[in-house]
């Protein structure tokens, strides 16, 4: 199954998601059982109608309705939500096969989880992180994912590109696109 998590709305309601890589994944995965969660509003807390507690809840309760291999992929703060996925299912039995994350980024106070780190119930992690960040951008916009377990196959790759470029945000992604579409071709994903 293929979940796709969106990272964020342009505006502080959350109507008008930005669709970008992850959208283009979900659209064009081979997957059939597959869900696409949108993202939060501009700016979410723990009290938000959407945030990434309430985006991993909805993707386990998915995930937990079928036993098959497990996908996720996300940008910003859905990729935060794929990363509190793995340590919701990390009290479980469930593995994720892996997670494609678009630039991670712990922005609301929704967890207490330590969206920095990446358990053993993920198998995969191909980690997109954007360095064109001014100091504003790196204060807004802090990376998360940066570390996992041991066991866990941890491939990450940085590009010049900021944070919503390496998303598919105009253009000048630096090749994050080609790059994670490749690794999704590893698993006959797309």
């Amino acid at each position: 199954m293929f979940i796709a998590m969106e990272g964020s709305s342009p505006t502080i309601f959350g109507e008008n998601n930005y669709k970008y890589y992850v959208w283009q994944a979900y659209l064009n995965t081979k997957e059939s059982k597959k869900i696409y969660i949108e993202g939060p509003a501009a700016i979410s807390i723990s009290t938000s109608p959407v945030n990434i507690r309430k985006m991993s809840d909805f993707a386990v309760s998915y995930i937990n309705r079928f036993d098959e291999p497990v996908y996720l992929i996300g940008w910003s703060r859905g990729a935060a939500a794929c990363i509190q996925v793995a340590h919701n299912l990390a009290r479980t039995n469930k593995k994720i096969e892996a997670m494609f994350l678009f630039d991670a980024v712990d922005q609301d106070t929704s967890t207490d989880s330590n969206l920095n780190f990446i358990p053993k119930s993920v198998k995969n992690v191909y980690h997109a992180i954007a360095t064109k960040k001014d100091w504003m951008d790196r204060q807004i916009f802090p990376t998360c994912g940066k570390t996992a377990d041991p066991s866990v196959n941890f491939v990450v790759k940085k590009f010049n590109a900021t944070h919503g470029t390496i998303a598919g945000k105009g253009t000048g992604d630096d090749g994050s696109k080609d790059w994670m579409w490749s690794k999704m071709r590893l698993y006959n994903l797309i």
